[in-house]
């Protein structure tokens, strides 16, 4: 039995550009397709590296699926738990072999899947485009005030750029705000916008909110333990897809 690390629940990102296309040529020949039956996908090599070459889609496109862990048992078993921060049990976000019955979880709902028919299987393969992970974007910080008023930064996943987006409001109703100017330094971040300046020392775990002359200390929150807040409670990214097998099953 191989058992892997956890990745951080922070790790969030929004949809790949069109070009955004994996190769998948030195595993096409072991790719395996299985279906639900209702024109979803999933590929992978079931008994290969658990963190590569495991895709879901509808047959013409595949998004890449971030896997954090899992199992396998020589060729009779295997299970991949994937990255879905809605998902409040991690390990109930997983697809695998049990018992010779394929089967996909995403919380309390299971979902039968079967091999494909190999000529089926042979040209999804072929004519597949292969995509990275779709989701691209990363929680930065999150904080809030006693009063329940939230403010919501993330930034691209892997470009240390200022790109960084900011939200606030209450819990599901909360709204992008434009800014202003950017400062990410040393000493600290300040995001202006024409409301107020959202100032944070993260090493410092400070943060405030200032209008004017008047300054509101606020809490920062841990972003792993939040993170079903932030995809699901807060509203920032509600309608959008995760690119995983959850977004709808």
């Amino acid at each position: 039995m191989l058992l892997a690390p956890a990745l951080a629940l922070a790790l969030v990102a929004a949809p790949a550009a069109p070009d955004d296309r994996v190769d998948v040529s030195a595993v096409r020949d072991n790719l395996q397709v299985f279906t639900d039956g209702h024109d979803h996908y999933l590929a992978l090599v079931p008994f290969g590296d658990m963190y590569e070459h495991f895709y879901w889609g509808d047959g013409k496109e595949f998004w890449a699926i971030l896997v954090f862990g899992g199992m396998s048992s020589g060729n009779e078993s295997f299970e991949r738990n994937f990255w879905d921060p809605r998902i409040r049990n991690r390990s109930q976000a997983s697809f695998g072999l049990r018992d010779g019955k394929y089967t996909l979880q995403c919380a309390e709902r299971e979902t039968t899947f079967r091999p494909a028919e190999a000529k089926q299987a042979e040209e999804i393969v072929k004519s597949a485009t292969f995509h990275g992970n779709r989701w691209k974007r990363r929680a930065y910080a999150l904080a809030r005030d006693n009063g329940g008023t939230y403010w919501y930064v993330d930034r691209p996943r892997k470009e240390e750029t200022l790109d960084f987006h900011l939200w606030s409001g209450p819990r599901g109703a909360m709204k992008p705000l434009r800014m202003t100017n950017v400062v990410s330094d040393s000493a600290g971040d300040v995001f202006a916008t024409k409301g107020g300046d959202l100032k944070l020392v993260l090493g410092k775990n400070e943060a405030s909110w200032v209008q004017g002359k008047k300054a509101k200390d606020l809490i920062l929150l841990p972003l792993a333990e939040n993170a079903q807040l932030i995809y699901g409670d807060l509203g920032v990214y509600t309608g959008q897809p995760l690119g995983t097998p959850c977004d709808l099953l």
